[in-house]
C-alpha cells in the first residue's frame, strides 16, 4: 500500500518516517531509505528494530546483506523473506549500500510480493531515481524516505532542543558555529553537542556561548575562511595569511580550506546578486545573522572581483589536481592576489 506524506517533498523525511513506523499496525512491509546523512539512516534502522523485533530475537529474526554498491541477489532475498519469524512481529531483511539490479522486472516483482510476516528494508547513500518502474514499485508497495543533511536552521534547532532537555540554553551564534565546524554532518554535530552537554552537566554550566564552543569544539574552518575574506576585503594580506597559517598549523587539510573558500566565494556572489538579507537567508539556507554578515562582506567587493576570484580559485584547484601547483603556496599567492584587487 502507498503511504501519505505530510510534507510537500516527494519522499518522507526522518521525522515523517519515524512517525509512520511508530504508528504502523503491521501493514508496512517495504521501506527504501536513501540519502547522504547516514546518522539518520542508522537512527531509523534502530527504530525499525525496536518496533518489530522482540527482545533478544535479532539473531534469529534479522538478516542484513551489505552489497558494497553491487546488485543484490534477488532469489537469496526472496528465500530469506519467506522464512517465518521466530519470536518477533516481523522478520526483517535489510539490503544496504545496494545498486538497483539490471533486471528491473524481477526486482519489481520482488518488491511487490513481500510476505506480510516480513519486512524488506533497502538503504543506500543514493539511488537512481531515473529507474521509474522501481521507484514506483517502492512507493506503491511501501514507503520511500530521503534523508539528506539538514538545513542549518533545523540543525541549530536540533542542538537547542537536545541541550534544553537538560535545562541548558545556547546562543544562536554558538549553535550555528557548531554546525559550521561539523560541515553539516549530524553524526559530528551530535558528538560535539554531547561533548558540550557532558561539560555543562559536570560544571553546572547553564548557558553555552561562542567562547565555550571555541574552547571545546574543533576549529571553525568556515568561520576562519570568513575571517580570511574579511581581511582580503580590507586589503590586509598579513592578517589573512596569518589565519591561513593557523589553520594549517592545526592540521586542517589545504584541499578542505580551498573547498571552503570556493564555497564561501559562491555565497558572496549570491549575496551580492540578491542584496536583501532575508532573500540571502532563504536562498542559501543560512541563519539570519549569517545572511547579515554575508551581505556586509559582499558589499566590500564588486561583482567582477568576486567572479574573478572564484574563477581563479577554481583554476588553481584544477592545476593542483594535475600536479602543476603546490597547494599551500597557491593558497598564499591567491590571498596576496585577492588583497591587491
Amino acid at each position: 500500500m502507498a503511504y501519505k506524506k505530510n510534507t510537500t517533498s516527494e519522499y518522507l523525511d526522518s521525522k515523517g518516517l519515524s512517525d509512520l513506523i511508530k504508528n504502523d499496525n503491521g501493514d508496512l512491509k517495504l521501506v527504501l531509505i536513501f540519502g547522504e546523512e547516514d546518522f539518520f539512516i542508522e537512527k531509523e534502522m534502530e527504530i525499525i528494530k525496536k518496533k518489530y523485533l522482540s527482545e533478544g530475537a535479532e539473531q534469529m529474526d534479522y538478516v542484513k546483506f551489505d552489497m558494497a554498491g553491487k546488485e543484490p541477489d534477488i532469489e537469496k532475498i526472496r528465500e530469506n523473506l519467506e522464512l517465518p519469524s521466530w519470536l518477533s512481529q516481523k522478520r526483517i531483511v535489510v539490503v544496504s549500500d545496494f545498486s538497483i539490479p539490471s533486471d528491473t522486472e524481477a526486482f519489481v516483482a520482488l518488491l511487490s510480493s513481500v510476505p506480510s510476516g516480513s519486512m524488506l528494508v533497502f538503504t543506500a547513500p543514493k539511488v537512481d531515481k531515473r529507474k521509474k518502474s522501481v521507484m514506483t514499485a517502492f512507493a506503491k508497495n511501501g514507503v520511500v524516505a530521503e534523508l539528506n543533511y539538514l538545513e542549518d536552521e533545523k540543525s541549530v534547532k536540533w542542538i537547542s532542543h537536545v541541550l534544553s532537555k537538560s535545562s541548558i540554553t545556547i546562543d544562536e551564534e554558538a549553535a550555528s558555529s557548531i554546525v559550521s565546524r561539523c560541515d553539516k554532518s549530524m553524526r559530528l554535530i551530535s558528538s560535539e553537542t554531547n561533548k558540550i552537554l557532558l561539560y555543562c552537566t559536570g560544571t553546572n554550566t547553564g548557558h553555552v556561548d561562542i567562547s565555550l564552543v571555541e574552547q571545546l569544539c574543533p576549529p571553525d574552518i568556515g568561520g576562519s575562511v570568513f575571517n580570511i575574506t574579511d581581511a582580503v576585503g580590507q586589503k590586509d594580506a598579513q592578517t589573512a595569511l596569518g589565519i591561513l597559517n593557523n589553520l594549517i598549523m592545526m592540521k586542517e587539510p589545504t584541499q578542505r580550506i580551498r573547498f571552503m573558500l570556493m564555497r564561501h566565494l559562491k555565497h558572496l556572489i549570491c549575496a551580492k546578486e540578491l542584496g536583501n538579507q532575508s532573500e540571502i537567508a532563504s536562498r542559501l539556507k543560512v541563519q539570519p545573522f549569517v545572511a547579515k554578515k554575508l551581505a556586509s562582506q559582499a558589499s566590500r567587493f564588486n561583482m567582477d572581483t568576486l567572479i574573478m576570484l572564484f574563477n581563479e580559485c577554481s583554476r588553481e584547484d584544477s592545476e593542483i589536481k594535475h600536479g602543476n601547483l603546490d597547494d599551500r603556496k597557491s593558497l598564499e599567492s591567491f590571498i596576496v592576489l585577492a588583497c591587491g584587487k
